[in-house]
């Protein structure tokens, strides 16, 4: 199993922790954190967020931050020298850097492209310089994102209709679904249930 950390600083925290509802939320979020793994800064700054690029016969991250954390599928192949990470592709073969990043966070932010989300169809007007950006888009936004989020969520809770404590399960309205927990978890309990190579937890109602 490969494990890399970063923290995510108070004035990062807009970037990782705001609702996913979509399919560009799912590329913003892939975008910002492959962007926050590259830069490979030291993680001696305290913070009360971070991020876990977790890779073992699967690929995730995990956001933490106080009571609730969330995980999503990362697209892309990794190599990974102890926490450096050294190369980050698609598995097209993209090279993902910096330049590249806000080239597909620019076309995100297009009023255009948000109109009609199909990196296709955005791709007939496009010039020369953005086509590598739109096939990176294109193969995030074909890639499963595999959404699950914890929540000790004390201010809405409802007894079994909405726990303290429960999964949400995917991320738009037509597909999401809760799974009520009777305990507490932690970053570990989160992890493993996510680690397809951990025994699995059981459901016993």
């Amino acid at each position: 199993m490969k494990l890399v950390n970063r923290n995510i600083l108070s004035f990062q925290e807009n970037d990782f922790f705001f609702p996913i509802r979509d399919k560009i939320d799912y590329a913003k979020l892939i975008i910002y954190s492959a962007r926050l793994l590259i830069l490979n800064l030291p993680n001696d700054i305290q913070s009360d967020c971070k991020l876990k690029l977790l890779i073992d016969k699967m690929s995730r991250i995990f956001y933490y931050k106080k009571d609730k954390f969330f995980s999503v599928s990362f697209p892309f192949t990794v190599i990974i020298d102890g926490d450096e990470i050294l190369d980050i592709t698609t598995y097209s073969g993209i090279i993902v850097d910096s330049k590249l990043l806000s080239s597909a966070r620019a076309i995100l932010l297009n009023s255009d492209f948000r109109l009609n989300p199909s990196p296709m169809n955005f791709w007939v007007e496009s010039d020369s310089s953005e086509v590598d950006a739109l096939c990176f888009l294109e193969e995030i936004f074909q890639f499963e994102p595999a959404y699950v989020r914890y929540d000790k969520d004390e201010a809405n809770e409802n007894g079994k209709l909405h726990p303290l404590h429960h999964l949400d399960i995917n991320y738009s309205s037509y597909s999401t679904y809760k799974l009520g927990l009777d305990l507490e978890i932690i970053e570990a309990n989160f992890e493993s249930i996510l680690n397809i190579t951990s025994n699995c937890l059981f459901l016993r109602e």
